[in-house]
């Protein structure tokens, strides 16, 4: 961006900030980092209330603005071992990896799959946190942050932490283990139930789903009656309810347990295990794209489109020159571009501000 266009983005984000949203849970043990160049320039700053942190953003405007999961007496020493450490908040990063400025636009409703099944399968559901001690965050960009404010996780260490992505990516995940023969006579295959918690009832559950989708997934003999005797014989934690052989059961059911982990958690962990990292503030804008890294309501999370939800309240109209070729998009539930450079177009503010902050235009 030249000085006219950063001056345009400075402008929108100040005028943001002066009224956003932005409530950050003991602000004064946090450490903030700021970013124009990278999305770090500058790290190991505190603020002692919000008030103070609300009136940096607006004068000062930076493009990336982030904060630590953990909790400091003294959050703004160096180096970080004298900071001291009070514990951490336990994060999530979602993210999507694509080539590309916009490849990972069309795989964000993939990625916000993996969150609601993360919320609700995993953080909710296995790990029993509470709606209160959590937020959903877009990331302003290609993905989703989940904050996990509860006590009983404040004081996990790194290696904790990654335990806990491991299990949630799947990493030695062996379904196979789920299934042991009866010492009764005929045997018979026992296997889990829809009703247990965990990898397992999810495993029963997906393989119910599956069969009922597509019978064949088992056996295509397993239609009408016998399709519901096999279900059924599920739901007591008996697989053995069909003519296929034991192993060959198992064998065919390698494609639901592949479903089961959320893959999309970012893979090195680091978000969640490196306690020294900085996350995202949430309703902050990110300087890639204009867009507000939006807190969501768990309810609505399904629904969420960011393309709509996440743009600046701003409607004044800003005459662009796209200097690339560039995709089509959906903008407001309405379709923009696809363009070619040296193309003139005019759009209401966050649109206009995203393809400038991509470097993919220029103002005219």
């Amino acid at each position: 961006m030249d000085q006219n266009e950063r001056k345009f983005a400075s402008e929108v984000f100040s005028e943001y900030y002066k009224g956003a949203k932005i409530e950050i849970p003991k602000i004064e043990q946090r450490e903030f980092g700021f970013g124009n160049i990278k999305k770090i320039d500058a790290r190991h700053l505190s603020f002692g209330t919000r008030e103070e942190f609300r009136k940096y953003l607006v004068n000062n405007t930076p493009l990336f603005v982030s904060h630590s999961a953990s909790y400091y007496e003294f959050p703004s020493g160096t180096p970080m071992v004298r900071k001291g450490f009070l514990g951490a908040d336990l994060v999530f990063d979602l993210d999507i990896h694509a080539e590309g400025k916009y490849g990972a636009y069309e795989k964000l409703e993939a990625v916000k799959s993996d969150a609601v099944r993360l919320l609700k399968d995993f953080i909710m559901g296995d790990f029993g946190v509470k709606k209160e001690n959590l937020i959903v965050v877009f990331s302003g960009n290609r993905g989703y942050h989940i904050h996990i404010r509860d006590e009983r996780f404040r004081s996990l260490m790194g290696e904790e932490r990654r335990e806990l992505v491991d299990y949630v990516m799947g990493n030695g995940l062996n379904y196979r283990e789920f299934f042991s023969l009866s010492d009764t006579k005929p045997q018979r295959l026992l296997g889990p139930t829809p009703s247990e918690g965990g990898y397992r009832g999810r495993f029963a559950k997906e393989t119910i789903r599956a069969v009922r989708e597509k019978p064949s997934t088992i056996s295509k003999t397993l239609k009408e009656d016998k399709l519901e005797f096999f279900i059924k014989g599920i739901e007591e934690g008996n697989w053995s309810r069909t003519s296929i052989a034991y192993e060959d059961v198992i064998k065919r059911l390698g494609a639901i347990a592949q479903t089961l982990p959320v893959s999309s958690v970012d893979t090195d962990a680091g978000v969640t295990q490196d306690l020294s990292k900085l996350i995202r503030v949430p309703n902050s804008i990110h300087g890639e794209t204009g867009f507000i890294a939006r807190v969501i309501d768990i309810a609505n999370l399904e629904n969420f489109d960011p393309f709509n939800d996440a743009l600046v309240n701003d409607k004044k109209s800003i005459k662009i020159e796209f200097l690339e070729d560039v995709p089509e998009l959906r903008f407001r539930k309405e379709t923009v571009g696809k363009f070619k450079k040296g193309d003139i177009a005019e759009f209401e503010t966050p649109i206009s501000m995203f393809y400038l902050l991509k470097s993919s235009a220029k103002m005219r």
